[in-house]
């Protein structure tokens, strides 16, 4: 039977909830993203890499099982960037690695080039290195989906008509193509959602991935990517709203990093039907297990 511990650990602003599965072998941090969701929709696809390694799991401060946050102000990069390293640091795990989705993958993008962390790892999966390039590749693969779907959508936006019931119908639209296509997604995905923070999501992210107004609008960290001295795999989808063509750049800036592109994936596959979800695990595991030959050899 696979060893389950949970747990809280003081994290700079209150506690975060944690979850370690399995034993032995190289841990593997999961952090996930958002930012303002947490981190269920993670636990199903991951879970059976615990036959091979210790698995963490945490959930942001301020969504899911942690302590939520009331002050805006302690919703900045680098306070997430500290409860990351305080994560690791606490829970006493040596040289992990360290896979991050969406959000989670610019905190681990960013963690690595500044603070020169000894991981084993780290996979950036459809993750952005830059808000304002990723905003405008949204809107162009808006614009390129029949329905009128950019107009629908930001144009509502610029208009103040955000209220139209159809501004949400085109947001759907959007998400169909590019980040989950699975009619039925496990009960995780809407638990996740319901633990979700919607004070963090608003003052971070604001209206959307197409048109992101809170405090990272700004956010951009292309220039730093070269002093990244982890292994990075940077991992994304054929149909993914973070496209091939950002993460291709991500990669060609950091030493020692690998670029894939999972065909039919969109920016969720690990919630997606059973054979996406699967692959999406499968790249992951595959890299693992050569990092670490690569690291013995």
């Amino acid at each position: 039977m696979t060893d389950v511990v949970e747990g809280r650990i003081a994290v700079p602003g209150g506690e975060v909830w944690y979850r370690r599965m399995g034993r032995g072998g190289v841990p593997l941090v999961l952090v996930h993203g958002g930012p303002g969701f947490p981190g269920d929709i993670l636990f199903e696809a991951f879970e059976p890499l615990a036959a091979e390694r210790e698995v963490i799991w945490y959930d942001q401060l301020g969504v899911g099982r942690s302590d939520p946050i009331e002050d805006p102000a302690l919703l900045t990069v680098d306070r997430f960037l500290d409860e990351l390293g305080t994560v690791i640091a606490g829970l006493d795990l040596q040289r992990p690695h360290v896979y991050g989705h969406s959000w989670g993958a610019m905190l681990g993008l960013q963690y690595a080039a500044e603070r020169a962390p000894d991981w084993t790892s780290l996979v950036c999966a459809s993750g952005m290195a830059s808000i304002p390039r990723f905003c405008a590749e949204v809107r162009e693969l808006m614009a390129k989906l029949p329905g009128n779907v950019l107009d629908r959508v930001y144009g509502r936006e610029l208009a103040g008509e955000t209220a139209d019931p159809d501004y949400q119908a085109a947001l759907g639209e959007f998400m169909q193509a590019h980040v989950l296509r699975n009619p039925q997604p496990p009960a995780s995905w809407t638990e996740g959602i319901a633990r979700g923070s919607l004070l963090t999501f608003t003052t971070m992210a604001g209206h959307g991935d197409h048109h992101v107004s809170g405090t990272l609008k700004d956010w951009d960290i292309f220039e730093e990517l070269h002093q990244i001295r982890v292994p990075t795999l940077v991992l994304g989808g054929e149909f993914d709203e973070s496209v091939p063509s950002h993460l291709a750049d991500i990669a060609s800036r950091i030493p020692n990093s690998e670029h894939c592109t999972q065909p039919g994936a969109t920016h969720l596959p690990y919630i997606e039907e059973t054979p996406m979800r699967e692959a999406h695990v499968a790249i992951v595991q595959d890299y693992l297990a050569r990092t670490e030959a690569a690291c013995h050899a």
